[in-house]
């Protein structure tokens, strides 16, 4: 045992009879490690407080149940800054909270079984001690259950919101399949906010076209009907369909060979009641099957990617004018573009301030361009990184300081945990990576979206997954949160959630799961 700080008692158990244990840690005088990326029992160890939980239950339990061990911390003053830390009777480091300006700190361990320590860092305290606590959720009940019929208003309890596993989220809706439509499967989400009206409408992208569903109401969606597929006749290319926003309209790409891109006036949703088939407002014919489309809202110009036309790279177009799109160029020098977000700059790099510049996912790097002069787009910066598999998707920090990307193989190639990787792109041409922050699920990640301080990431059989980024220019990110959408496991496979929408300013969150529909959540404050 390293040598460190002892709790009061210094150990406790939990099991199935005794679901909870307590204990008071060490009071600080002045506690300080001074090193914002100390890891208890790490150097220096002395100063960290210490504590033995006992897990009393047999691993074959959680094969017919769910839950685990949440460990939490507490104190008074949020001046106080406790980090907390578990590691298995193997020394694997199991999870962390190293939260700022808070007064807790919460760790969930999955399927927990045998001993585990518990360090409690004194990040930066001051006459302080903390009070320590471990609970036991499980409940019982088919696992891989997703229901059939619609779920209203279930709180996350116990670690559930009726089948699906969850921390810190409530389940406000869940519609199936079945009740957007009955497609077969659905894939991207955005959403859209009425500006005359203020109602909230979800846009579920699906294999049969694009759900509009109604979600003013979290515990009462409404589904209004589909914009079906351009493509005349659905294909295997319709498990991939992306749409975005623009002057209250939706522009929607398929990877269906004769798709094009749709344009929807989602004005005409006003006053609907009953779900209906709707009819595109224009369409444009210049690309035919496409994987993504961007939009910079600023500009009016949408960026349509991963299509036969500009070698796969972002294939530009106005819409400024929203059901007259017109083509304005290509962005080629690096080929295959996956994803992109599209901004008007305003962040550190001064040479670049009101520039049109994409953060491009381009499979194997993450790669900068300057598209002010659509005529003669420059390549800023390319990106590798050790490990690249395919770089599939990211997004900027609120201060344009950060750009957090997602690597959509490191998963199944490298035999990592999710991977997101935290990239200093202060100098739009010469990023840094500052470092990643390694989840302790196996699944793969897909689509992530930041709002404030607080990333949101859509990772396939593990859900959605809230970090905390407040440490992100150190190089860190913690969970804080999430809803499981694929109950079964969280193995790294291409199931559940595909993506999801935080921009509501009501606060809610949709989220798309390929074989299960849409997830309506909110998450607590």
């Amino acid at each position: 045992m390293p040598a460190s700080q002892a709790a009061t008692p210094e150990e406790g158990t939990v099991s199935l009879d005794q679901r909870t244990v307590s204990w008071e840690g060490h009071h600080y005088a002045i506690g300080s490690t001074a090193f914002a990326d100390t890891v208890c029992p790490g150097s220096p160890n002395e100063v960290c407080d210490h504590f033995t939980l006992n897990v009393d239950v047999d691993p074959a339990h959680w094969e017919n149940y769910r839950g685990g061990a949440e460990v939490s911390i507490g104190w008074q003053d949020p001046a106080d800054d406790f980090d907390v830390h578990v590691f298995d009777a193997d020394g694997n480091h199991v999870g962390h909270s190293i939260s700022e300006n808070s007064t807790e700190e919460t760790v969930l361990i999955s399927k927990p079984s045998g001993t585990y320590d518990v360090y409690v860092n004194p990040f930066n305290v001051s006459d302080s001690g903390y009070d320590g606590r471990a609970e036991l959720h499980s409940r019982r009940g088919a696992v891989s259950e997703v229901p059939d019929e619609p779920l209203y208003d279930v709180p996350c309890q116990g670690g559930a919101a009726g089948p699906f596993p969850c921390r810190g989220v409530d389940l406000a809706a869940f519609l199936p399949l079945s009740s957007v439509g009955s497609p077969t499967a659905a894939n991207d989400i955005w959403g859209w906010t009425d500006p005359q009206t203020g109602r909230e409408y979800a846009l579920l992208g699906t294999t049969s076209g694009t759900a509009f569903v109604d979600v003013t109401t979290p515990t009462s969606p409404e589904y209004l009907g589909m914009l079906p597929s351009h493509q005349p006749v659905e294909t295997l290319f319709a498990s991939w369909r992306d749409v975005k926003v623009y002057q209250n309209h939706a522009y929607v790409v398929s990877e269906e060979p004769l798709h094009g891109m749709q344009v929807f006036d989602l004005t005409r949703l006003r006053g609907a009641t009953e779900p209906q088939q709707w009819t595109e407002d224009a369409h444009y014919p210049l690309v035919g099957g496409a994987h993504n489309v961007a939009i910079n809202t600023d500009t009016g110009f949408a960026y349509i990617l991963g299509s036969l036309t500009c070698d796969g790279g972002p294939h530009m177009v106005d819409i400024s004018e929203p059901t007259s799109p017109q083509f304005a160029g290509c962005v080629s020098e690096d080929g295959y573009t996956h994803d992109t977000q599209a901004v008007t700059y305003d962040g550190p790099d001064s040479r670049f301030t009101g520039h049109e510049i994409l953060f491009n996912s381009n499979e194997d790097t993450v790669t900068i361009v300057d598209v002010t002069d659509k005529s003669n787009p420059v390549q800023l910066a390319r990106f590798g990184y050790e490990n690249a598999s395919y770089t599939h998707q990211g997004w900027l920090t609120e201060d344009s300081r950060t750009f957090l990307f997602n690597d959509e193989a490191d998963e199944t190639d490298h035999g990592v945990n999710t991977t997101t990787y935290i990239l200093d792109v202060t100098s739009l041409t010469d990023p840094k990576l500052r470092g990643t922050y390694v989840a302790d699920t196996p699944a793969i990640d897909h689509n992530l979206y930041t709002k404030g301080d607080t990333v949101y990431e859509a990772n396939y059989r593990s859900g959605l997954r809230i970090l905390d980024g407040k440490r992100v220019e150190r190089g860190t990110l913690r969970e804080t949160a999430f809803f499981d959408v694929y109950p079964a496991d969280d193995a790294a496979e291409f199931n559940g959630a595909w993506s999801n929408y935080p921009y509501f300013e009501s606060g809610t969150v949709v989220v798309s799961g390929i074989e299960q529909g849409l997830f309506v959540l909110q998450p607590r404050k």
